[in-house]
């Protein structure tokens, strides 16, 4: 009774070496094309101004209620939207640097409304537009 068992051969399988070859080949290749480039001098101008301040910030409010007036809270008053424009420019004019306007409106505002006063607002020159929302008063 033979209980030795038979083993498989003790020999490395090759086939598979002709594949990794090909790899570390393409791996060699791809990495020393990459490396081969040398930088270039680009001509950078030379800053002319001091860096910009932080830009003044105009803040319009407007709800539902004041929506369907066709009015808007701005610098503490209730102003008609119509009118922003000249009010905008005029603080811009007063401002000690660049101009940013933040337009804090009600979600449930009609979009006619918020139309209008982006028209407004473009009408007044404005670049720098942030528009946040809130929620309105059916959602409270």
């Amino acid at each position: 009774m033979n209980l030795r068992k038979r083993r498989k051969g003790d020999t490395i399988p090759l086939a598979a070496t002709g594949d990794i070859a090909f790899l570390l080949l393409v791996f060699y290749m791809a990495t020393t094309m990459v490396t081969d480039q040398k930088p270039r001098d680009v001509d950078v101008p030379d800053a002319t101004s001091e860096a910009q301040a932080s830009p003044f910030p105009l803040i319009i409010y407007i709800d539902k209620n004041l929506g369907n007036q066709e009015q808007a809270y701005f610098y503490n008053q209730t102003v008609s939207i119509r009118s922003l424009p000249s009010l905008i420019q005029q603080k811009a004019t007063e401002a000690p640097g660049p101009v940013r306007v933040y337009l804090s409106i009600s979600k449930d505002l009609p979009y006619r409304t918020m139309d209008l006063v982006i028209q407004q607002l473009k009408d007044a020159g404005i670049q720098n537009l942030v528009i946040t929302t809130r929620p309105g008063e059916d959602s409270e």
